[in-house]
């Protein structure tokens, strides 16, 4: 007669064991994760203003001045360049405004 062997539970190691998560709950991150947040501010030059160059120059109503609104005219964007109305009617009035620049 042979003796039948019952089965034996063995316990498993603690890196095994299954966690019982709650439903609902945020999983917590892995162990093995990085945090790849960037944080960054923007660098602000006041002396590169764009209103302190065109101080003195002749202007559009528009802020524009006559090498914007001639770069505009042959713009590759097509928005940008349908918009030749605008330009000519912008170029138009500096010419009528400021006669001897």
């Amino acid at each position: 007669m042979t003796r039948s062997k019952a089965p034996s539970k063995k316990k498993h190691g603690v890196d095994f064991k299954k966690i019982k998560r709650k439903i609902g709950r945020k999983l917590p991150p892995p162990k093995n994760s990085r945090n790849t947040d960037i944080k960054s501010k923007a660098i602000i030059l006041p002396e590169q203003s764009v209103a302190s160059e065109k101080a003195g120059l002749a202007v559009y109503k528009k802020g524009l001045t006559l090498k914007e609104l001639l770069q505009q005219s042959s713009h590759h964007n097509p928005k940008v360049r349908r918009e030749f109305k605008d330009v000519l009617a912008g170029i138009k009035e500096l010419f009528i405004k400021h006669p001897q620049n």
